[in-house]
Formats: structure tokens, C-alpha cells, sequence
């Protein structure tokens, strides 16, 4: 059992040393050992921080790094400490304090310490900080992957499900053409011939969904391949013209071209640019009502070649742009439903014209009209065919 010494404030003043109260409202625990290596001075810190003190021992743990104590609980401060078997005070939290040692000129040593408490609790947030960051990115990293799932599995049931389609559909399509026209004789009732070509019309509708799909799933895997070569503007836009002329004239909407001077050749592949241009004309007629105007403009910006469709339709607000661009983003209106749409064709044609090296930008007014544009870079240089990955 260790020899117990218990200081008294007697103590202290016996050992010629002058605590001052000064010294006593330094907040740091100091206490000054002889060079005998007995305590002879501290202040009122180190006697509420370490009220037992060993002093064989206390030097070798402070030379030794961090050292712990356990301070007086408030009540018992100011008397002194008690020690040894018969001791029935409750333990107080205990504090880490880093003791500096330095040795004095007549061979003493003067003990500084600084409490560690405060890095302590720092580093534990810091540590729960980093723990907690972890997490997220485990979580982060866990959503990814199943998001990678999800889209893969997604596109490969798109890419399956849409080739199963095409071959019903393709016989749909051909059986309801034959009796529309009735190829092998006059069929006994009108009614067989309209739904013939109900059957035909809502075929196509489903076959042109089809398609979309797997362009933008081919352009999701960046395997769709452009054909890139120089194509003669007009040429597109006369067959795409002639593609909606019945329902331009049934509609009673006119379609003007206008093409300035200098303009008559783009590169691109040449079947996506007839798809573009025919998927904003379509969209145009969808929403223009009848007796309204499209206008076709084909003119340079920049180095660029720009064309424009422009309509008279009912338009959309601004804040709605964003929406339609997005693959399956509808507006819905009166005239949307005047004719078949699947929210597919301006993200496509976007997503077309971004494969070309280009952009396209939409501008629209409530009930004055909508203008599209695709831009498309000039690119004398490309070959016959070129594979973007």
C-alpha cells in the first residue's frame, strides 16, 4: 500500500512558497516539485484536479505523456481530500490533461498541463463526422449500383420487348392494309373497311413508339451509329412535307419553306435528319389549330446551319419547355388529344441532334405559337459513315 500524502493549505504556505491569488485564477493545473521531487507549490486547479497526489509516482507519469485525473465533485472542493480503504466519496468524471515538464535552476521540476478534453471531444465529432460520411457514401455508392441495375435491366427489357413487338405488328400492319383496300375482293360491310383502317392507323401509332424506344435505347448504350455525309436540304424537306400534306390539307394548315442563299447542303446522316425534321413538322400540326400556318427556315448562324419550324399553335409557358424535352413529357391541352402522341418525338430529335455535334432550342408563347431549331455544325471533313460511341 502507497504512503497517501494529503495536502493542507498550511502546507503550502510552510513551504516559504507565495500562492497568490493571482496565481490561484490561472485556469491550467501548475504544481512545482523540489529537487527532491516532493510537491511544494500548485495552484488551486491542480489541487481540485488531482486532490491525491503520489509524489514517487506523479513525475514518471507525467515524463511519460497524457495523464488523468478526477477532479473533486463542487461540494467537496475547498476541503481536503480523502484516500486509503475507508474512502466512501462517489468517483467524479475523470479529465486527460498533457503535462509539460520543465526543469528549474535549482533542480526542481515545473509541471504545466493542458487539457485535452475539448481536442477530445473534437475528435470524436470529427471522427462521427467521418463515420457518418461514410455511410452516405456507401449508401451513395449502394443507390448507384442499383440504379445501374435498374437502368440495364429497364433497357434490356425495352430492347426485347420492342424487337417481340415489331413482327406482330408488322403483320397487324400488312393484314389491315389488304382489307382496307380490299386486295382479295369487296368486303360485305363499310364498317369492316373503317376499322381495317383504325387497325392500320393505331398499328402505326404503336409501330412509331416502338422505334423511338429503341433509338433512345441505343442512344442510352451509345451504340446508335450516324451515317454522316453531305445531304441536300431541300430534298428533306420536301419529302417530309409530303409525309404530313394529307393532314396539313385536311386541317387546313399551310406549310411554308424558306431557304436562304448559300444553304443548300448540311452534313449529317441522312435518314435521322428526315426523322428530326418530320418529328417537328408533326409535332407543329399537332398543335396548331385549323387555318393556322407552319414556316420552315433554313439559314445560317455562325458557322452553324440552323433550321427552324415554327407553327401558329396554341404555344405552352415557359416553364413548361423543360418538361417536353424530357422523354414521356406531355402538356396536356385541348389539341393534344386531337391526335395521337407519345411524348417521345422532341426528346428523341433533341437527343438526334446532340449525336450530330449540334443542339436544339425551343422558344414558345402562350396562344402566339412555338419555334424549334436544330443547329448543326458544318463538318466537310466527315466520311461516308461514322460510329458514335
Amino acid at each position: 500500500m502507497p504512503t497517501v500524502i494529503r495536502f493542507q493549505k498550511q502546507r503550502y504556505l510552510a513551504s516559504g512558497v507565495n500562492l497568490s491569488e493571482l496565481f490561484d485564477q490561472i485556469p491550467e493545473p501548475i504544481a512545482y516539485f523540489d529537487a527532491d521531487n516532493r510537491l511544494s507549490a500548485c495552484n488551486l486547479s491542480f489541487r481540485n484536479h488531482f486532490p491525491v497526489v503520489i509524489e514517487t509516482e506523479f513525475l514518471k507519469r507525467a515524463s511519460n505523456g497524457p495523464v488523468s485525473s478526477r477532479p473533486r465533485s463542487a461540494r467537496d472542493r475547498g476541503r481536503p481530500a480523502l484516500a486509503g480503504p475507508g474512502t466512501t466519496n462517489l468517483p467524479a468524471p475523470q479529465s486527460e490533461f498533457e503535462p509539460q515538464v520543465r526543469k528549474t535552476p535549482d533542480g526542481g521540476t515545473l509541471l504545466t498541463f493542458h487539457d485535452l478534453s475539448a481536442l477530445r471531444r473534437m475528435e470524436e465529432d470529427y471522427l462521427r463526422q467521418i463515420d457518418d460520411l461514410k455511410a452516405e457514401l456507401a449508401a451513395a455508392g449502394q443507390a448507384r449500383r442499383d440504379a445501374v441495375m435498374i437502368a440495364r435491366a429497364r433497357k434490356d427489357f425495352l430492347t426485347s420487348t420492342s424487337h417481340e413487338l415489331r413482327t406482330p405488328l408488322n403483320a397487324i400492319l400488312g393484314f389491315s392494309e389488304m382489307l382496307a383496300r380490299e386486295m382479295f375482293g369487296p368486303l360485305p360491310n363499310e364498317r369492316y373497311r373503317q376499322y381495317a383502317r383504325i387497325i392500320h392507323d393505331s398499328g402505326t401509332h404503336v409501330l412509331s413508339l416502338v422505334n423511338d424506344l429503341l433509338d433512345l435505347s441505343k442512344l442510352d448504350a451509345g451504340k446508335l451509329e450516324l451515317c454522316v455525309e453531305p445531304v441536300e436540304i431541300l430534298k428533306i424537306i420536301i419529302a417530309c412535307v409530303r409525309c404530313v400534306e394529307a393532314q396539313s390539307i385536311r386541317d387546313h394548315i399551310g406549310i411554308v419553306v424558306h431557304v436562304d442563299d448559300g444553304v443548300d447542303r448540311i452534313y449529317g446522316d441522312d435518314r435521322r435528319l428526315h426523322q428530326m425534321l418530320l418529328n417537328l413538322l408533326s409535332n407543329a400540326l399537332k398543335f396548331t389549330p385549323v387555318g393556322g400556318e407552319i414556316a420552315i427556315d433554313v439559314f445560317r448562324r455562325g458557322p452553324d446551319i440552323a433550321i427552324s419550324v415554327s407553327d401558329t399553335g396554341i404555344g405552352i409557358v415557359a416553364e413548361d419547355i423543360a418538361k417536353v424535352l424530357e422523354p414521356f413529357g406531355q402538356v396536356e391541352s385541348a389539341l393534344s388529344h386531337k391526335h395521337q402522341g407519345t411524348g417521345l418525338g422532341l426528346p428523341l430529335t433533341k437527343e438526334l441532334a446532340e449525336l450530330h455535334g449540334g443542339s436544339l432550342t425551343m422558344e414558345s408563347n402562350v396562344d402566339v405559337g412555338t419555334t424549334v431549331t436544330i443547329t448543326l455544325p458544318p463538318d466537310p471533313s466527315a466520311g461516308p459513315c461514322v460510329s458514335h460511341h
